[in-house]
């Protein structure tokens, strides 16, 4: 009765899975471009052609969010609303990393699209410049408060000189910036895009430098009435050799200290847009000179002034520190042990950049960094997950007055680690664990082998009592009446003579099992067994093969077998049988005392 469910649901399953398959068969077709599963085993190409076609679509909210967020930005700033405009810039910085995978992965390489990511790149450059700059800004100008109610005239002039360092460099920012404008709203135009965020964003950029020239005029004149440098009785003068330099070149500065102690040198401090750079020891005759090498110098002019004893002030002079065009070679990666190691140099023209931190980017995110060295060549080791991967270097150029730049991409494949425990990821890749693992397997061995020829002690088992047809049993609290359970402890063992009848089956099939625990122990004893106590029926049986008391104590098992498990009343006579069954075994191994 229980298999007519079974086959019904069989049945239902079997034409379920016949629908299926019928369905299907109409239409079998697995990809095409409208429905295309999109991960990496499934690759489809048409699906892929379909996506370049639509490279623009892409690219088109990108450039356009581009366009819109100097405007915010530099609002902000211009309205000194910091808060908001460090959220806008963080925006701006991370709309920009999406331009740069998108096109990446899209394998763009038109020249308006690089153009105009070399734009947006310098625009990133600047707008951070001058939100820490204006910051900076407002700074002073709370500090100049405070020390002209002091009184303290050295810090007000220290205040004001690096004002006139801001201003300066807040003026070649607006120069950088008008510089991007045609590439950055000439794309957007080409493409039909608003561009009057980014027009806003050159008039308010204007506003602010014009804003801070106003302040700054004020102060210079209001210093210059107060602190002119010349009139005190220490006089400082200052002169630069190079106006305009670029990456590694040397700006020689040297200057006069007049009516300067002979007997004493003086030291005169150098700083360089206004940030202290040297303390530089004055010769005999006054004059002092300090090679500053340019490398982590923004791009843009830089103002220098000398101070003495914090009181006397050179003229304030300014250098010029060109941008430099960068190139960034890659070669071919090399793929060994899953690992792809990366070798390549950046130059400035001829020039090797030195400690420069070059991204290793696979599919446009950053996958490892490396550095190069003084002949600005890198190498890195990098591991990647199995599978095809588009790879490049990038070199930003965040703090080096050079042009950011980005190598050729490369393909390269990644196969799957071979399984097994040998494998680069097993246990035995590493020698170590391959030398604890032996080990280990040796003391095993060794263990194993010591304990197998060990002496075994023999074990002792407790002989069972058994009462025999027409014997009393004392009831007392004598050992004679304790029984042996199959799992050794002791029982009571009645071998049942012919004709001896039992309350019921129950109490034939308990007795059953202690004649079974019983003769099981005896048969244990003659053959020196270990563990006698886990044999079954079955194994007590082939254990007597080679025993005159084979047949009775097969016999008994069947017998047993039958009345433990089966469930069936038991016969009168077939009782019989099983009782003479155990008392012939049990005499067979020695009598009914053994």
């Amino acid at each position: 009765m229980r298999r007519i469910p079974a086959l019904l649901a069989s049945g239902i399953l079997i034409l379920a899975c016949l629908l299926l398959i019928g369905l299907q068969a109409g239409s079998p077709l697995l990809y095409s471009p409208l429905s295309d599963p999109g991960g990496g085993d499934h690759a489809n190409p048409a699906a892929f052609e379909r996506v370049r076609g639509d490279r623009a679509a892409q690219l088109l909210p990108l450039i356009s969010d581009l366009l819109d967020s100097p405007g915010s930005l530099v609002l902000n700033i211009r309205s000194g609303d910091f808060e908001y405009a460090a959220r806008d810039l963080q925006e701006y910085r991370q709309v920009s990393r999406n331009l740069d995978s998108l096109v990446i992965n899209l394998d763009m390489t038109e020249g308006e699209i690089t153009e105009f990511r070399k734009a947006n790149q310098q625009n990133l450059a600047i707008l951070t410049e001058l939100f820490n700059g204006t910051g900076r800004w407002n700074e002073l100008q709370t500090l100049e408060i405070r020390y002209r109610d002091s009184g303290d005239s050295q810090m007000l002039t220290t205040i004001t000189y690096e004002g006139e360092a801001l201003r300066r460099r807040i003026q070649d920012l607006y120069r950088d910036y008008l510089e991007q404008d045609q590439v950055m709203r000439g794309t957007g135009e080409k493409f039909g895009l608003d561009t009057t965020g980014y027009a806003q964003s050159v008039v308010d950029f204007r506003e602010i430098v014009s804003r801070i020239d106003r302040d700054q005029h004020e102060k210079m004149t209001t210093l210059q009435t107060t602190v002119t440098p010349g009139t005190r009785p220490y006089r400082l003068t200052l002169g630069i050799e190079r106006q305009r330099v670029s990456y590694l070149d040397t700006v020689n500065l040297e200057g006069l200290l007049w009516e300067h102690r002979k007997d004493h040198p003086d030291e005169v401090d150098l700083f360089i847009d206004s940030r202290k750079v040297a303390s530089i020891p004055t010769k005999p005759d006054g004059s002092f000179s300090y090679s500053h090498l340019v490398e982590h110098d923004r791009a843009g002019t830089h103002t220098v002034f000398a101070a003495y004893s914090g009181s006397v002030f050179s003229e304030i002079r300014t250098f010029f520190v060109e941008t430099s065009g960068t190139s960034l070679e890659l070669n071919p990666p090399s793929l060994h042990d899953r690992r792809v190691g990366f070798e390549g140099v950046l130059l400035a023209g001829s020039t090797p950049v030195r400690f420069a931190p070059i991204e290793i980017l696979a599919e446009g995110k950053r996958a490892g960094m490396a550095h190069t060295g003084e002949d600005g060549t890198f190498s890195a080791d990098v591991k990647l997950s199995p599978g095809n991967h588009k790879v490049n270097a990038f070199f930003s150029a965040d703090t080096f007055p050079l042009i950011f730049s980005e190598s050729a991409t490369f393909e390269i494949f990644v196969p799957e680690p071979s399984p097994g425990i040998a494998g680069e990821d097993g246990l035995l890749a590493n020698p170590l664990y391959a030398a604890i693992l032996a080990a280990s397997l040796c003391a095993s061995g060794v263990g194993a082998f010591l304990y197998l020829r060990r002496q075994r002690p023999e074990i002792p088992l407790p002989s069972p009592v058994f009462h025999l047809p027409g014997e009393n049993a004392a009831k007392d609290s004598d050992d004679e009446d304790l029984r042996l359970s199959d799992d050794g402890g002791p029982v009571a063992g009645v071998v049942p003579s012919a004709g001896e009848t039992y309350a019921g089956d129950t109490e034939l099939v308990g007795d059953l099992s202690c004649l079974f625990s019983a003769l099981r122990l005896a048969v244990g004893r003659r053959l020196t067994l270990l563990y006698p106590l886990s044999l079954t029926p079955r194994e007590l049986c082939a254990m007597c093969r080679e025993l005159p008391i084979r047949a009775a104590v097969c016999r008994f098992a069947k017998s047993y077998e039958r009345a433990q498990y089966s469930g069936v009343s038991v016969p009168d006579n077939e009782r019989d049988m099983i009782a003479g069954a155990a008392r012939s075994a049990m005499e067979g191994l020695g009598g009914i005392d053994h």
